[in-house]
């Protein structure tokens, strides 16, 4: 393995786990936490919750979408990977476009259509309650945003018809297919994550024989080593042996950095 395939699979497993962490932050909250209670006004603050979860949801999803070219070379000799792959392209296109609308923006015109399709974001009710417009207004927004991803023949591209949120069915129907989605998502990555995890080398770091409060002071030269190089790179010359001492008492021998593609280790008592 040369440096550039090195450099490529640290970059690619950077990626799967916080694309991980992030997708599934946000699944567990939207399919794990149940909205339902015996008390009406808890119910309706945990579906308003679960609305906000799912809005930023798509950020994350989207950020899957923008990086599957880089996860592409990992599916060429797996037949599975593969085809997930390309179900995620296509699925992910309609993320994008819910990303860019719930998330993205609130143009004049989405605001406009949620109130023509969704008159009772301004029920006489809602004057005295807040919580019950906040249901409205966030059930509104996603249908607008879902109903407005259109093919050329102006039909609704994901599901073949307008969905309309006030009817269970068609609310369930959007919300299998983002767990269908969110599942593939999780499943693709820990499988490119395991696939490149034997590729990564890390650096050997020797033990260390500090204290707690030892290692408390270090800490605070170190960043004061550091604050004053940021300040005046004409001491960089003089601390840097300084830093690099403190490394290593830390248990970090700088070496092993270089070996590992880590040529650009601002601590090292190196030349550039």
């Amino acid at each position: 393995m040369n440096n550039d395939d090195g450099k490529r699979h640290k970059r690619d497993f950077l990626r799967t786990i916080i694309l991980l962490k992030e997708i599934t932050f946000f699944s567990d909250h939207l399919f794990k936490d149940s909205i339902l209670s015996n008390n009406p006004a808890v119910m309706l603050r945990r579906y308003i919750d679960n609305q906000v979860y799912l809005k930023y949801d798509f950020i994350p999803l989207n950020l899957l979408k923008e990086s599957l070219p880089s996860f592409k070379i990992y599916c060429k000799e797996n037949p599975e990977l593969g085809s997930l792959y390309k179900k995620l392209r296509k699925d992910l296109d309609f993320v994008n476009h819910l990303r860019n609308k719930v998330s993205g923006h609130l143009s004049d015109e989405a605001l406009d259509k949620m109130i023509q399709w969704n008159p009772d974001i301004y029920d006489e009710f809602t004057k005295v309650s807040a919580a019950f417009q906040k249901f409205h207004i966030y059930r509104a927004m996603l249908e607008v945003a879902v109903n407005s991803f259109l093919d050329e023949k102006g039909q609704q591209k994901q599901f073949g018809q307008e969905i309309d949120f006030q009817i269970p069915s068609e609310w369930k129907k959007f919300y299998d297919y983002l767990l269908d989605t969110v599942n593939t998502a999780i499943y693709f990555l820990k499988s490119v994550q395991n696939i490149i995890r034997p590729n990564i080398k890390y650096i050997k770091q020797a033990k260390s024989s500090l204290s707690q409060k030892e290692r408390s002071d270090y800490f605070r030269e170190t960043a004061r080593i550091a604050f004053e190089i940021e300040n005046d790179q004409s001491k960089k010359k003089t601390l840097l042996p300084r830093m690099t001492e403190i490394l290593k008492m830390f248990g970090i021998d700088p070496e092993p950095y270089a070996e590992a593609g880590h040529t650009d280790f601002r601590f090292k008592p190196k030349g550039r």
